[in-house]
């Protein structure tokens, strides 16, 4: 029987989505300023020559990054400053030469500061320094307040320290660079633009297309000083890459095409290989719908064999095109530059196994198991081709070794499925023991896994949660189970039971007043309490479909024909599931609406062709569908 609840605490685990249709191009918001300056930041995390995480779904992989890492690549337009890399713990703790003598006042305060560092009392450091900042016309200790603060990620901090540093060093261009970087992070691209301009004007380029990555949420206002500012930019600067890219992005945003093809045609003739401006370019031309967009890219590729990270937006790019084969085939040359990759391995084993050449798929799946590499997706893919392999003890053994991440779930619920299918209760339960030993604090979760795996011997799904809520008695989710389970039982007291056990530890919890009350319509006469508990769900998530049916349902079993087509209406139309088709259909038989009755019934009865609640209010009325 359907769950009654709007939002079920039981999900499944995401598996294989695709590639992306239509890639985005997003941007990074980390400090924007150049590698090779003496930065403030620290090192950005992201590498332009990276691809995305493995552990997300394989679009991730094929999304195109034209803001990227904040460092600007090497260009004719840069400033040569030379690089420092990130803060370390050690380099936080030491003492700062000082620039200018101390104030008495003052003495004291950084002298704690220094203590608090030197016993890795981070906060309290950062703390006393940003006041002492605010207080002292000494760059010196904002700076070493700023470096703190980066250390921390404390983005907020950061962005004040780093303007705080632009008044007092005005001619340090690094600190115009980061102050732009931080305000971006923080929510800030007005702010961070005026910021990247004194950057420019200290001749210190930075990554202006980052400013962008929130432009679609700000208001009218906020984007019209944006425009200005990336347009006087590349005005101003007409040979920057950085500012080009911005410009050119900025039109595509605002579907100007054309302009936005203008703007990077010319960094593309200084940089033919840049791999954000080619990127950027071949998405205009899939705006544009052109024929062979990817022609341009693919040639640049070839032109330049060993630029890696070309290489790899091509290959995302052919992803998100599903051209699959062609995808691969670059994934083939990517990895024998860099057989061990274990980011390039996992896309590349999920592109064979979405090719279905799993042979393929298998050997490298297994060599990053061997790597220590995203076992955990590893082990659940390996699991899924043995299963196709029809290798149902392999199958079983690779599920189980799946650990906590993405695929813990599926995983688990796939095996206890193959165990179902070729074993014994007692297996599955010693199964799930076994994981629960393992893995002690998804426990709760093993025992649902387990439960719906038993629901197929007669009282030991009920028993599953028995042990569950013995180890977990205020489980939401173990109760809601139960509940469930009970109905199915026709145990209709135990689920009140269970459900009021939720309502007592949370009243608000509208899925459970919903399901609580579409019980009581369903299984008793107490159609006033059901309403008055569905009412209260709708509240509290107004304009769920289910409680919209829940509550027309039993407005029909109170006689309110009209609220309840209305209500019934409403739900149909979010949600045209057929149970809410069966609902809506017996209330317009009654008022004599046979023919509409009739279509809407048709139309459940098409997406389930043996719905039982259609077919069973059909009989009942005596509603033949001819």
């Amino acid at each position: 029987m359907r769950s009654r609840g709007s939002h079920q605490p039981l999900q499944a685990s995401p598996t294989w989505v695709g590639f992306s249709p239509s890639p985005t191009i997003s941007t990074c918001y980390h400090s924007t300023f150049s590698h090779r300056t003496r930065c403030h930041a620290k090192e950005c995390q992201a590498d332009h020559s990276a691809f995305m995480n493995a552990s997300k779904p394989l679009t991730a992989f094929f999304v195109i990054i034209l803001g990227g890492c904040a460092t600007v690549p090497p260009d004719s337009s840069a400033v040569a400053v030379e690089s420092s890399p990130a803060p370390t713990e050690d380099e936080i703790v030491a003492v700062a030469p000082r620039e200018t003598p101390i104030p008495p006042e003052n003495l004291m305060p950084l002298l704690e500061a220094e203590f608090a560092l030197r016993y890795r009392n981070y906060e309290r450091g950062l703390n006393i320094l940003t006041d002492q900042s605010a207080a002292l016309m000494d760059p010196a200790v904002t700076r070493r307040a700023l470096r703190l603060a980066e250390f921390m990620t404390d983005a907020k901090r950061a962005a004040q320290l780093s303007v705080r540093l632009v008044e007092l060093a005005p001619e340090d261009a690094a600190a115009a660079a980061a102050a732009s970087g931080w305000l971006t992070r923080t929510g800030q691209p007005v702010a961070a633009l005026r910021y990247i301009r004194i950057a420019y004007e200290l001749g210190q380029p930075v990554n202006v297309a980052t400013v962008l990555g929130t432009y679609e949420q700000l208001d009218t206002a906020s984007q019209a000083a944006v425009d200005n500012a990336i347009t006087a930019l590349a005005e101003k600067w007409p040979n920057d890459n950085e500012a080009a890219i911005a410009a050119s992005l900025l039109a595509r945003l605002l579907g100007e095409l054309e302009l936005a093809e203008q703007r990077i045609e010319p960094v593309l003739n200084r940089m033919p290989e840049d791999t954000r401006a080619i990127s950027l370019w071949t998405q205009i031309m899939l705006d544009k719908g052109v024929d062979d967009p990817l022609e341009r890219l693919a040639a640049t590729v070839n032109a330049y064999p060993h630029n890696q990270e070309l290489r790899l937006q091509y290959a995302r790019l052919l992803g998100s095109e599903r051209n699959y084969p062609g995808a691969r085939a670059q994934f083939v040359i990517l990895l024998e530059k860099d057989p061990e990759n274990e980011e390039l391995l996992t896309t590349a084993a999920l592109l064979d196994f979405e090719l279905e050449l799993y042979d393929a798929a298998l050997e490298k799946f297994q060599q990053l198991i061997s790597l220590g590499e995203n076992i955990d997706e590893a082990h659940y893919y390996v699991g899924r081709i043995e299963v196709l392999r029809d290798r149902y003890p392999e199958a079983i053994e690779a599920f189980t070794l799946v650990g906590p991440s993405r695929e813990f779930r599926d995983a688990k619920a796939r095996a206890a499925q193959l165990l179902a299918d070729t074993a014994f209760a007692s297996d599955i339960r010693a199964f799930f023991g076994a994981q629960r030993q393992t893995y002690p604090g998804d426990a709760e979760q093993l025992f649902l896994i387990e439960a719906d795996a038993l629901r197929d011997w007669e009282g030991e799904s009920l028993k599953a949660y028995d042990r569950g809520l013995t180890a977990f008695p205020s489980s939401f989710s173990l109760l809601y189970g139960r509940a469930m389970m009970h109905e199915a039982e026709g145990q209709f007291g135990e689920m009140e039971e269970d459900l009021r056990s939720i309502l007592a530890q949370d009243p608000d919890h509208a899925a459970t007043l919903n399901a609580l009350g579409y019980t009581l319509t369903n299984h008793t006469q107490r159609y006033q309490e059901a309403a008055d508990l569905i009412k209260r769900a709708l509240v509290l998530s107004p304009g769920d479909p289910a409680i919209l049916d829940s509550l027309g349902w039993v407005y029909y079993k109170l006689g309110q024909f009209a609220q309840s087509e209305a209500l019934l209406r409403q739900a149909h139309r979010a949600f045209p599931d057929p149970e809410v088709a069966a609902h809506l259909g017996e209330v317009l038989w009654i008022q004599g609406k046979q023919l509409e009755a009739r279509d809407v019934w048709r139309d459940g009865l098409g997406k389930v062709p043996d719905h039982s609640i259609i077919l069973e209010a059909v009989e009942r009325l005596g509603a033949d569908l001819p």
